[in-house]
């Protein structure tokens, strides 16, 4: 029981963990300009994440939220336009076109036709041109244009394309013919009641059957590659040998087959990602009705019932872009420390401290003078009979100090200096009498 209850508590922390609040933000930008076929990414790698279409976008950049560490590498879906039919969105799909009539429609840029008398003459196309059977439609690095067959089925070549276009046409049966030589065709094969369709597309590497299909044809120098919309396409080796059949219900991502067959899958991924890049980015420079329609719904416009049919039948195709995670930038590096000065060091480099000059001390003389005798009587007179009696003041004991020297023996009588002081007799200077053999003790 305990057991279940760890392993309970363990996967709610896990889900807290990696729930939204604790989710981040990372910025990705996209690695190249491709787009990427579903199929062929998984098919490299069956662990790649895909992060669903959204709202991610700012700038050049994509900000995708992530609940653990997020990976160098994402792949996000986005969904573009497929491209618009020739038919305006308030005109019947027929446009009153002549059943066995070929038209130049929406020419765009450079955009030369050669007629099949004049093979080598080729003459700039105009809106509405009726072209015969074996005319040659060539685009150069900035055009494009389609050509109507009978108001039922539509060619687009794209820039930097060229084509021969035919057809055939009886009461039960429509068989229209595009050599593409070069570039990059869009087919929309509608279907006439009470007729028999045949579409075909002929590439150097194989042709592309189909009935009532929505699909795109590439020749490119090595291969063909086909890109079905919706319906059916059957390709076939210029020999007439089966490749194999393809179809999309339309709602959907594309499908594709090629030939010759690619068996290295990063390879193939790679060859499909060039060839759908090419469409994608080139279906937005004719989707000009579609734009129009939008531009009136931003601006508060309404539109017309036929118009807003026109928009639903606009297939939405996903794809996918690669991102690359843009790394954050790395923290600020510490300054380096200082380098420590060893002790030795900073005591060698302050100065040394002031010490006070000591006192010099003068010594005083080793040997105290000797006191003064006492002053013998003299006789009075009438001048030291007037001098007053000086009173005698105590003797200070000198201090005395070692000398470096001994001292030199005076004559005189040493008095010890160790003797405290005393006071003197106070001598007075009274009359005396003078007389023979006296004297002063």
């Amino acid at each position: 029981m305990q057991h279940v209850i760890r392993l309970t508590l363990a996967l709610f922390a896990v889900a807290l963990l990696t729930g939204p609040a604790f989710a981040k933000q990372a910025e990705y930008k996209r690695s190249d300009p491709n787009f990427y076929w579903k199929g062929d990414v998984l098919k490299v790698d069956s662990s790649a994440m895909i992060v669903p279409a959204g709202n991610y976008q700012k700038g050049d950049s994509y900000f995708i939220q992530v609940s653990h560490k997020a990976p160098k590498e994402i792949y996000l879906q986005v969904f573009n336009d497929w491209v618009e039919p020739i038919t305006p969105p308030d005109m019947p799909k027929s446009l009153g076109v002549a059943p066995d009539a070929m038209q130049i429609r929406e020419p765009r840029g450079d955009v030369q036709v050669a007629l099949p008398t004049a093979p080598a003459n080729f003459v700039p196309a105009t809106e509405g041109m009726t072209i015969p059977n074996g005319t040659v439609v060539k685009t150069g690095s900035d055009g494009s244009a389609a050509v109507l067959f009978g108001g039922v089925n539509s060619a687009r070549l794209i820039p930097n394309s060229q084509a021969a276009v035919q057809q055939t046409v009886t009461p039960q049966n429509r068989s229209t013919e595009v050599d593409l030589r070069a570039g990059a065709v869009f087919s929309k094969v509608g279907q006439r009641i009470g007729e028999k369709q045949d579409y075909q597309v002929h590439t150097p590497f194989g042709i592309a059957a189909a009935r009532g299909t929505d699909f795109v044809s590439v020749a490119m120098p090595a291969r063909t590659d086909v890109w079905i919309a919706q319906g059916t396409v059957q390709l076939d080796q210029p020999d007439g040998k089966p490749v194999g059949t393809v179809s999309s219900e339309g709602t959907g991502g594309l499908k594709i087959i090629r030939y010759p067959v690619m068996n290295d899958m990063h390879e193939a991924m790679m060859a499909s990602a060039e060839t759908m890049t090419a469409a994608m980015n080139f279906i937005p420079t004719v989707n000009m009705k579609i734009k129009a329609l939008r531009d009136k719904m931003a601006q508060g416009g309404t539109l017309t019932a036929h118009q807003k049919e026109y928009l639903s039948r606009i297939k939405k195709v996903p794809c996918l872009i690669k991102l690359t995670l843009v790394e954050p930038p790395a923290p600020a590096a510490a300054p380096a420390p200082a380098p420590k000065v060893k002790t030795a060091e900073v005591k060698a480099a302050e100065p040394a401290p002031h010490k006070p000059t000591p006192a010099v001390r003068v010594a005083e003389p080793a040997v105290k003078p000797a006191p003064v005798p006492a002053t013998a009587a003299v006789p009075a007179t009438a001048a030291t009979a007037a001098t007053p009696t000086i009173k005698a003041e105590p003797a200070m004991t000198p201090r005395t100090e070692e000398a470096s020297a001994p001292p030199k023996k005076s004559k005189k009588k040493v008095v010890s200096t160790t003797t405290r002081s005393e006071p003197r007799a106070t001598v007075s200077a009274a009359p005396i009498a003078s007389g023979p053999g006296d004297t002063v003790p």
